[in-house]
């Protein structure tokens, strides 16, 4: 797993993989990025504001990070999400609301999915591991955004079943949203694995539904030691965990 291996071997039959979307498979952060950069050009945005693209980016992600986490808490609906995260951010650069481009959140929502960056390795490791297991996704977010955004990166092949925090009105790291995409599976919690960017929806919230879980850190500076059985380890290179999983099934499988 490169840098950081799993801690132990899954002894146990594994039938379904599932992924987190966002920072996992589909590069969000890449991708959300040559969005913004797009409208902050498209609107004219330079002048109304002394910030630079570069700070509105920034600036943006910071305040939509912020109502993410108040969207899986349930405190705001998507409507609020989606405009509320460019209206705050238009009032801290300073621009008046007469100058705010209006339905910006829908163009976003337009160009951002079109985008086509992934993380590293991510078709490599679908690849390999849709030829033995059943591949799952699942992420908070827009049911068509979300689809668009599997369809036009190439990865549609590889996934037999996506749920969105829409799709059934709950998000991680909620332990029903887990349970539901169990039940229509048919799986159970105990022949599956998890695997997530973020340490509180994705990592906790596997682990408290009872999914061996993993943690994917693209960015090896943000590792945490997590003290919990249900915990499968930190991965840094998708292409090595898929390796590890396979060959760990056949260990199994021989046994």
């Amino acid at each position: 797993m490169s840098e950081i291996k799993p801690q132990y071997q899954l002894e146990k039959k594994i039938d379904w993989v599932f992924f987190d979307l966002d920072n996992t498979l589909w590069d969000f952060d890449k991708n959300a990025e040559k969005a913004l950069h797009e409208l902050y050009r498209k609107h004219n945005l330079h002048l109304h504001t002394t910030y630079r693209v570069e700070q509105f980016v920034q600036l943006y992600k910071d305040v939509n990070a912020s109502y993410w986490k108040r969207y899986e808490l349930g405190e705001i609906d998507k409507d609020k999400l989606r405009t509320g995260r460019f209206i705050d951010t238009f009032v801290l650069m300073g621009i008046e609301p007469a100058l705010q481009p209006t339905n910006i959140w829908n163009e976003y929502l337009e160009i951002c999915p079109q985008m086509t960056d992934l993380m590293p390795g991510a078709i490599e490791c679908l690849s390999k591991l849709s030829q033995v297991f059943k591949i799952g996704v699942l992420t908070n977010g827009f049911e068509n955004t979300q689809n668009v955004k599997i369809k036009k990166s190439g990865i549609d092949k590889y996934i037999q079943f996506l749920q969105t925090s829409e799709s059934v009105k709950l998000a991680k790291p909620n332990e029903e949203f887990f349970q539901l995409a169990l039940f229509e599976n048919g799986v159970n919690p105990t022949n599956c694995v998890y695997i997530g960017d973020n340490l509180n929806t994705d990592v906790w919230g596997g682990i408290n539904s009872g999914i061996t879980t993993f943690h994917y850190l693209y960015d090896v500076n943000k590792t945490e030691h997590i003290a919990h059985p249900l915990f499968g380890g930190a991965v840094t290179d998708l292409v090595d965990w898929a390796n590890w999983l396979i060959a760990n099934q056949a260990k199994y499988e021989s046994n």
